[in-house]
This record gives structure tokens, C-alpha cells and sequence, in this order.
């Protein structure tokens, strides 16, 4: 098929759901559709608001984001139905015995322990009686965090560290009034709130990848060896640390023809769904938005992708 009436047959495509993707998921009010996404300033509500935008431009749905705490609370909104849609982590997801099914895996969230440059903090051992935070209460930041000081000797005995759950803002605050030495956050490359901070009182990020063997021996296929690249932040060298796939899920009531939907425009508008800035690794591809792990596919969006790549 030629790029012209491949176009052609995508317009159609998105004319002829636009309907049903504004409408079924909520009922005959085309209601908005109502995503839960994560914390002001971080990735997810990021991601949110572009999928939003993509949606309105191609005339298939609105979307709602709704600012949350991250991947559990996102979770539990999609399963009470206050949510249609949700990102999350997936070993928030997978550690779920909810009803879930996923549209695809779409970008690489980074764990990242930042501390202060002048605390002479550099890798994980270093956290030994600290005071920390892990991230806000239901985040999925807080459940990969307890899980990684687990593996790494740290979740408890005399060197566990003090643990707060923060959001992200109150973490970045009390890092810098010295309330903690560090703190976790699960998210995208560059974070900007974290830049902003940077500015004023330079950071490092502390090594993680002590504690991946054993992380990823006791939970196969969540976690990824990867590298926060050297200018992110204040650091001046690449920096290990453990990444995570998110998916976007749905329940099993969503509609086919809304998850079809939403697959033409995860596929034909990846570009626009990065936010401005963003380094890090993205799934945004055929090959690997289908690779949701443990999770099976929605099956409207599993048809869509058959149908575009066989």
C-alpha cells in the first residue's frame, strides 16, 4: 500500500471509531475517557496529556488524564472504574491478580536514587541508615523501591535505611532542606522537576546495579539493566540503574473497537507521544508494544496489530 492511501484508510479508520471510542467505554454520554496517569511534573501525566492531544487530533476520543500517585493507585482506579485506561509499571501490574489486560508496552521507566553531589554518596550500599524516601503512597516507585533494598540487604536489620513515602515534590524539597539524603523515583529521562532542583543544588544519581541479579532472578522478565546516560542531571558519566517496561492497560470490558482505536494512534503518532526533552528508551515500535510480558493483550488491540503487521 502506497503512503497516500495509506493515509487515506487511516482517516477512515479514525472517522469511522471515533464514535465508539467516545462513547463505548462510558456509555451513550461520550464522555471523556478517563486515564489514570501519575504525579504533576513526572512522566505519566506527561505521556497522558500527549496521548490526549493525539486522540483529539485524530478525532477519535477525548481523554481526561487524572493526576494520581503512580502506577498502584492507577491500578485500583481502573479496577473500580473511576478509570478506563491507566500506565503502570509492570511489576505493579504483574503483581496483580486483577482483571487486566493491556493495549501494549510503551516506554522505559528508569529507577533513579538521587541524593545531593556534596553527600559523597555514589551506589546503593551507601543508603546503609540513611533517611530516604521511596515514593509516594500507592506509587509504583515504592513497590519497586522496597523490592530492590530487599535484594540488595537493605530492606531490613541495622543497615535498613529510614524509609518516608513522599511524592515527588515533597521529596525534592526535603532532600533539599537535608530532612533526607536520598530519595527514589521511578519515572522518564530527564524528569523536569528534578532538573529544576539540579539548577540550584547539583545531584548525582547512585548506582543500582548491585541488587539487579538478585531482582531479576526473583521476578523474571520486570526489570532491565540499563544506564541513565552521562549529562542527565549533574552526572558527568552513564550511570547503571534498573528499568521497568509501562504498559497501558485496560479491563476486559473495554471495547474492541476503542482498543483498536487507541492502537492506530500509539502506532501512527509515536512521535508526538515522547515529551519534549525525553532521553530515555521507548517502545513505541510494533515489536515492542506487543511485548507485554505476563499480561495478554486486549483483544481489539491484538487484532489491530495482526491486522496491520500479520
Amino acid at each position: 500500500m502506497t503512503a497516500i492511501t495509506r493515509r487515506a484508510a487511516l482517516t477512515g479508520l479514525a472517522v469511522g471509531l471515533a464514535l465508539p471510542l467516545a462513547g463505548c467505554a462510558r456509555g451513550a454520554s461520550a464522555e471523556p475517557l478517563a486515564m489514570a496517569c501519575g504525579e504533576r511534573g513526572g512522566s505519566y501525566l506527561a505521556f497522558g496529556e500527549l496521548l490526549g492531544a493525539a486522540l483529539r487530533q485524530t478525532g477519535a476520543a477525548a481523554l481526561r488524564p487524572l493526576v494520581t500517585y503512580g502506577s498502584a493507585e492507577n491500578i485500583a482506579l481502573l479496577d473500580t472504574g473511576v478509570a478506563d485506561l491507566a500506565i503502570a509499571l509492570a511489576d505493579t501490574a504483574e503483581g496483580r491478580s486483577s482483571d487486566l489486560l493491556t493495549i501494549g508496552r510503551v516506554y522505559q521507566n528508569y529507577l533513579q536514587c538521587v541524593a545531593r553531589a556534596d553527600a559523597g554518596m555514589a551506589q546503593l550500599a551507601d543508603l546503609a541508615g540513611a533517611t530516604i524516601s521511596i515514593g509516594a503512597p500507592g506509587s509504583g516507585s515504592s513497590a519497586t523501591t522496597r523490592r530492590l533494598l530487599g535484594a540488595a540487604g537493605l530492606g531490613t536489620g541495622a543497615a535498613a535505611p529510614s524509609v518516608r513515602e513522599l511524592p515527588l515534590e515533597g521529596a525534592l524539597a526535603a532532600l533539599a532542606s537535608g530532612e533526607i539524603s536520598a530519595f527514589f523515583w521511578s519515572g522518564g529521562i530527564p524528569t523536569p522537576k528534578i532538573i529544576e532542583l539540579d539548577a540550584r543544588l547539583p545531584l548525582t544519581l547512585l548506582d543500582l546495579s548491585a541488587a539487579l541479579p538478585k531482582l531479576a532472578a526473583a521476578y523474571p522478565e520486570q526489570y532491565l539493566s540499563t544506564r541513565v546516560p552521562p549529562g542527565v542531571y549533574s552526572a558527568r558519566r552513564a550511570t547503571p540503574t534498573v528499568g521497568i517496561p509501562n504498559y497501558l492497560l485496560v479491563r476486559r470490558d473495554f471495547p474492541d473497537d476503542a482498543a483498536a482505536a487507541l492502537v492506530e494512534v500509539l502506532v501512527e503518532h509515536a512521535a508526538e507521544l515522547i515529551p519534549e526533552g525525553t532521553v530515555g528508551v521507548q517502545f513505541l515500535t510494533p515489536a515492542n508494544l506487543i511485548d507485554t510480558g505476563a499480561l495478554p493483550l486486549h483483544p481489539g488491540a491484538a487484532d489491530a496489530y495482526r491486522v496491520r503487521y500479520g
